[in-house]
């Protein structure tokens, strides 16, 4: 089985508003709390992503970008800072084998706003 040890999120960018930025150290708090590990490489790995408002606004370097159309790509579930740090902790928890299943933030947001990964991909 596995362990909260085990399960991995990237931070991907940096934030520029301050709010983004007390929100980000807020996330990167729970994670650590929960015993989950941060990492800024994108692997194969990964089981979650917080990524910079900029980078989903398309305000990035090409690094950035290849690395979020990585993780597309590899249909790494993420989100910005404007998400619940709770309710995504919950669900990395839950995410482990045996646990009840749940929706990932990035493809519930996507639903509601009638869009999916792939096209933002485009």
């Amino acid at each position: 089985m596995r362990d909260t040890q085990q399960i991995r999120v990237l931070f991907l960018g940096a934030p520029t508003d301050p709010v983004e930025a007390d929100r980000w150290t807020e996330f990167r708090s729970r994670f650590a709390d929960a015993g989950i590990e941060i990492t800024s490489e994108v692997d194969d790995d990964l089981d979650y992503a917080i990524v910079a408002e900029d980078i989903l606004d398309g305000y990035c370097t090409a690094a950035e970008a290849l690395s979020l159309q990585k993780l597309r790509v590899r249909e790494v579930s993420y989100s910005s800072t404007c998400a619940d740090p709770g309710q995504i902790v919950t669900a990395l928890l839950h995410s482990i084998p045996g646990a009840a299943p749940v929706v990932p933030i990035s493809t519930a947001s996507a639903r509601i706003f009638g869009r999916t990964a792939a096209a933002d991909a485009v």
